[in-house]
């Protein structure tokens, strides 16, 4: 079964990269994306979270980061 990309949508460019660095810092890999498409909102910037997403998600909560929502990018790019 092939999965998609787990994505934490982010209210914009600047948050996105304090973030990835707060996720680091936790020993969490996480990377920085632009959303693609035109359904996009905020800036359209994402986190690519590949393993402890929900986690990842629960600590930018307790850091104050606005999170958008969630969603699973098709993992064949």
């Amino acid at each position: 079964m092939i999965m998609g990309k787990p994505m934490i949508l982010i209210s914009s460019i600047t948050y996105a990269m304090k973030s990835r660095d707060i996720l680091f810092s936790y020993g969490i890999k996480a990377y920085v994306e632009r959303k693609s498409g035109g359904n996009t909102a905020g800036c359209g910037y994402s986190i690519y979270v590949p393993d402890r997403t929900d986690e990842a998600e629960r600590i930018l909560r307790d850091a104050g980061v606005k999170i958008l929502g969630r969603a699973e990018r098709d993992g064949s790019s």
